[in-house]
């Protein structure tokens, strides 16, 4: 059995910085969720990818949390925002998506 451990270089490549001064956040953010990886995202801010996958993982939970929040309709479906608990006691937001039927808007409205 092979064990891989994760040896960060204290010396970032030439022309990289390893402060996050650099890292505007509403654009890392809007960079991350849409689909953007962390050795792209490092590159196009000028950090090395040790200090962009820490100032990521500091952040991404409220990130995709603010994204994916409460009620989002169209004239298809419903999809409503729920927080499903794990067993290590964090959680998830996981959509749920119903059929945009008169039943489905009913409830949603007397939940409301």
């Amino acid at each position: 059995m092979t064990v891989k451990l994760h040896v960060r270089n204290p010396v970032p490549p030439a022309g990289l910085s390893t402060s996050t001064a650099l890292l505007k956040e509403p654009a890392v953010r809007a960079g991350y969720l849409s689909g953007m990886t962390i050795p792209r995202l490092a590159l196009a801010f000028g950090v090395a990818e040790y200090v962009m996958q820490d100032y990521v993982a500091e952040r991404r939970w409220g990130w995709s949390a603010a994204e994916h929040h409460g009620i989002l309709e169209d004239d298809r479906r419903t999809v409503v925002f729920t927080k499903a608990s794990r067993e290590t006691g964090g959680y998830d937001i996981r959509p749920i998506s119903v059929p945009r039927i008169t039943m489905h808007v009913r409830a949603l409205e007397a939940r409301a």
